[in-house]
């Protein structure tokens, strides 16, 4: 039996891990926030609510002795960050330090898994961008992204301490109440027209929860002896404008009820798609289309408040 810790394990991401990991018969610690008295995924064999970073992190790896920690925690909003930009220093740099040090002191065998961003590459230059391509965020939150993958690599370096970042690019699914597809969702159940930012022509590759769970598991299963950086997503680059039309087709929405402002957003980047190359060399293939990920998404999502 797996010993795996999830940091932000009542988050989006972290709570489908946290899913996943309990179902492969793992005994999970799941860490949630100080506020996440009674939000706790089901089925975790140990859990504690702390506001990380917090030295007590030291202490309960050290007893649970996992074997990879998945740290899911942190900010994950790059258009609050331009406006909150020392928040979101504080609830990302500081906590991978301090997840970093609790493995170094109490359980330095443990593989961690680190989540990162694609926000990191900015505008990439060509695309799919690789992870290769220099760094170039637009938003402090990609630049606390890269903050931390280089903390990763520092604790590699100095210290054995294995890692690995993966740089999401845009995903979804069911339980996400916030960004592009919740925003259409509600948007287009409402009665006035939906607008929406941007000209529609700009791309995102999107990746559905349970294929980016299915991702996470097979980089925290791959060997590694320092610090790795791997993207994930899916390697197909689709228009917002698609986006928009795939959720009202399966919300019945006729097309005459969006546009677009043609307003562009500073920190926000025009076009991504991902290359999936290190991804796949760890045994990755994504499982679910995106019209079939629209349509699940759509269908389980609970009425706007």
């Amino acid at each position: 039996m797996k010993r795996i810790m999830i940091t932000g394990v009542t988050g989006f991401i972290g709570r489908a891990l946290a899913g996943e990991a309990v179902a492969r018969g793992c005994a999970v610690f799941g860490i949630g926030s100080d506020s996440g008295a009674g939000k706790m995924p089901a089925g975790l064999a140990n859990e504690a609510a702390l506001r990380l970073p917090d030295a007590e992190l030291v202490r309960l790896v050290g007893e649970f002795q996992p074997e990879i920690l998945f740290h899911c925690a942190g900010s994950a909003l790059p258009a609050k960050s331009l406006k909150l930009p020392d928040d979101d220093f504080h609830s990302s740099v500081p906590v991978v330090q301090g997840v970093l040090e609790a493995i170094r002191l109490s359980a330095p065998a443990a593989h961690l898994v680190c989540l990162s961003s694609a926000a990191v590459y900015g505008d990439p230059v060509t695309l799919p961008v690789s992870e290769d391509a220099r760094p170039s965020p637009l938003s402090p939150y990609g630049f606390h992204k890269w903050m931390g993958e280089l903390l990763c690599q520092e604790y590699a370096v100095v210290y054995g301490i294995r890692s690995t970042s993966a740089r999401i690019f845009s995903a979804y699914g069911p339980g996400l109440q916030k960004q592009l597809l919740w925003d259409a969702i509600g948007k287009l159940k409402g009665r006035d027209e939906a607008v929406f930012l941007g000209s529609g022509e700009e791309t995102r590759d999107f990746i559905f929860i349970k294929d980016l769970v299915n991702a996470l598991f097979c980089l925290a299963d791959k060997s590694s002896s320092g610090h790795d950086v791997v993207n994930v997503a899916t390697g197909i680059e689709v228009r917002i404008a698609d986006v928009v039309a795939t959720v009202a087709r399966h919300l019945g929405v006729d097309s005459s009820r969006w546009s677009f402002s043609g307003e562009v957003t500073q920190g926000i980047p025009s076009h991504w798609r991902a290359d999936i190359s290190r991804l796949r060399a760890c045994g990755f293939e994504p499982q679910c289309s995106f019209d079939e990920g629209v349509r699940l998404t759509v269908t389980s999502a609970p009425v706007h408040g």
